[in-house]
């Protein structure tokens, strides 16, 4: 019989390692690249694989000799919220900033 106890795990190993392997990078291909057609998906998929690791050894390090906090799994957790929120806030800024420069343009354009 299957325990509750090992499906509850399992899926927090599969979701944490989506996490952890993934969206802090995917957040920082959005921040760099922009726009839609910058980047084909696989290539966003593929930098995301990379970044995230990147990411994730660069906050550690951050988090662990430059803040001086342990290295506990729930403060890393935490630092990579708080990287990929960041690394999303940015990527909302640069749509909004070509949205808005693409009005102005768009505008002087049909005068």
């Amino acid at each position: 019989m299957i325990d509750v106890y090992q499906v509850l795990h399992f899926f927090r190993v599969v979701f944490g390692l989506i996490f952890l392997f993934f969206v802090p990078g995917y957040a920082a291909t959005l921040a760099l690249f922009p726009r839609k057609d910058e980047i084909s998906t696989v290539e966003r998929i593929g930098y995301a694989g990379v970044l995230s690791i990147v990411a994730d050894i660069l906050v550690t390090l951050f988090i662990d000799l430059a803040l001086g906090i342990p290295t506990t799994g729930i403060n890393i957790f935490i630092s990579l919220l708080v990287f990929t929120g960041i690394m999303l806030a940015i990527w909302r800024v640069e749509v909004l900033y070509m949205e808005r420069k693409g009005r102005k343009d768009g505008g002087a354009n049909a005068s």
